[in-house]
């Protein structure tokens, strides 16, 4: 299967705003990251809007990088069978992923933390060799992918399905996309029960799982069954609509629910504001997804020099970019500035440093054969 350019287009703009998700997370928007430069008592405008742009952006993007890489999946699989297939992800998934793990995660945690109280050697003496804290951080992507490639890999084999199964079938419905939503809506609910979101072990938020999971089965179906060449022009248009519709409806539905007031607990448990964001996130999924793919297949089929090297380097900014924000964080720490100055300085400064530093990394001989 060759390139599909307007998915590798795609690719390069999730991770554009994967940098720029994280750096918002850093001045003040909700979510886990390494290093704050704000106090998180300190209810402020930029606490609001920031929170309101991560929210949005955790409800699709990393469901829509799912699709995207499962979408070539059973190509890969397909070409070189199930052991050459595993080797490849091993090298192309595992590699890096240790290499995140035992090296990225614990220097950038030690430089944002720990070292002006402890040597880096005590570090992962104490932290990282012992286990007592995990540093997947944003890597959990490529975990999650290496099990899934396992298992896709797995199925297959044992399954060894039938040209029947790759057979052009139609799009989903928009009204079986309504009742899917709700379905995994309540799921994710239920989910939450148990693990709120960013909880959960190995580094996964299993809060967020259940959009993630169809999201990747979705992006299989999508090449065996021919879907996004087969996408109905109303629904596209339907769809679009509901998904930038779901964006202030996020808003309006904390303030509804008692936000205002400082009631404001979508994580999880048994209540309104959690239902509620349970449920506005597929729906915002489906819409902001097929809004992107089709946007991307019409306006960004195009490649030339500086998109080819933007998309060679996704991969390792990807993987470079959390140290990269913290050393920037850092660098502005001192200055009095308000929060989301910097926060519009830092970002894009991160993401262009990011794609100088990949550029530069993948000039090293061998490194192109992993990253």
């Amino acid at each position: 299967m060759g390139r599909i350019v307007y998915l590798d287009n795609l690719r390069v703009f999730l991770t554009m705003l994967v940098v720029v998700f994280h750096t918002s997370i850093a001045y003040g928007g909700a979510g886990s990251w390494i290093l704050k430069d704000i106090d998180d008592s300190e209810l402020s405008v930029t606490v609001i809007l920031l929170s309101i742009f991560t929210g949005v952006c955790q409800a699709f993007f990393m469901s829509l990088f799912f699709f995207v890489s499962t979408y070539f999946m059973p190509a890969s699989y397909d070409k070189k069978g199930p052991l050459a297939f595993l080797k490849g992800r091993m090298v192309r998934i595992g590699i890096p992923l240790l290499f995140y793990y035992f090296i990225i995660g614990p220097i950038t945690s030690w430089v944002a933390h720990f070292y002006s109280n402890m040597t880096l050697t005590q570090f992962y003496i104490q932290k990282v060799f012992s286990f007592q804290q995990n540093f997947f951080g944003p890597a959990w992507f490529l975990e999650t992918l290496l099990y899934v490639s396992i298992f896709y890999a797995l199925y297959q084999f044992f399954t060894k399905p039938t040209k029947e199964n790759e057979k052009i079938r139609n799009f989903p419905t928009g009204r079986k996309l309504v009742l899917i939503a709700f379905i995994f809506g309540f799921i994710a609910f239920s989910v939450r029960l148990i693990y709120p979101t960013g909880t959960g072990r190995w580094g996964l938020q299993f809060g967020y799982f259940p959009l993630y999971l169809l999201l990747m089965w979705s992006g299989v179906a999508a090449y065996r069954h021919k879907w996004l060449e087969n996408m109905p022009v109303k629904l596209i248009k339907t769809w679009k609509i509901i998904g930038l519709v779901m964006i202030p409806v996020f808003p309006v539905g904390l303030i509804a629910t008692g936000a205002l007031s400082g009631k404001l607990n979508v994580s999880g448990g048994m209540n309104t504001q959690a239902l509620f964001y349970a449920l506005w996130e597929p729906f915002l999924c489906f819409g902001i997804c097929i809004g992107l793919i089709v946007y991307f297949q019409k306006r960004w089929n195009v490649t030339n020099d500086f998109i080819n090297r933007l998309r060679e380097s996704a991969y390792t900014v990807y993987l470079i970019h959390p140290p990269v924000i913290v050393g920037w964080t850092m660098a502005f720490r001192t200055l009095e500035l308000p929060s989301f100055v910097k926060f519009l300085i830092v970002a894009p400064l991160s993401v262009a440093t990011c794609f100088i530093i990949a550029f530069l990394i993948l000039r090293a001989p061998h490194v192109k054969r992993i990253l």
